[in-house]
């Protein structure tokens, strides 16, 4: 007697069709969008530090946009802070990168995802805590718009303790039996 197996549910159908979860790819555009609006803004303030753009109302548009963040949200981007510099050194050359890999590998389910997802993840982690705990217990002295500081940030908070728990308890998505499947 042949076993049957239960109806498929539009759910389960629509992430079968497309061989990933709707969650996993949003998860993924999640990592690449982080990965392109942390990379291109913190390689821009890298290059301001070294004197070859500026940031102001009447630069380009780059310049516009960081202009406004520092006027709406955290005032410290007004000068070079070597603190400030080596976090945007690390946020362009290494965790705009990260994003970006994390995000692909999210899209194509690779196993590769899982060591290099919780590197990502627990390195802005780490980042983002100090970041908040800094920032909370000096009073938020440099911070001159709260809602766009927190709205700018947070998604830097959110992204890890989604990532983490995906990688950690959904491994078997990204083996080469789960993307198969």
């Amino acid at each position: 007697m042949a076993v049957q197996s239960p109806p498929a549910t539009r759910e389960t159908a629509t992430g079968q069709r497309a061989g990933r979860p709707v969650w996993l790819v949003v998860l993924a555009i999640y990592s690449l969008v982080l990965g392109i609006i942390t990379a291109i803004p913190q390689f821009y303030y890298v290059l301001f530090a070294l004197g070859l753009v500026t940031i102001g109302p009447h630069s380009n548009p780059l310049g516009e946009v960081w202009y406004a963040y520092i006027l709406n949200g955290d005032n410290s981007y007004q000068h070079v802070d070597p603190g400030i510099l080596a976090g945007a050194i690390e946020d362009a050359f290494l965790l705009g990168p990260l994003y970006a890999a994390t995000g692909v590998g999210l899209l194509q389910r690779r196993a590769w995802v899982v060591p290099v997802g919780l590197m990502t993840g627990a390195m802005i982690f780490y980042a983002i805590v100090g970041f908040f705990l800094g920032d909370i217990f000096a009073g938020l002295n440099t911070v001159t718009n709260g809602v766009s500081y927190w709205v700018s940030n947070l998604p830097y908070l959110i992204y890890p303790l989604w990532l983490i728990p995906t990688l950690l308890l959904r491994r078997g998505l990204f083996s080469r039996r789960g993307a198969s499947a």
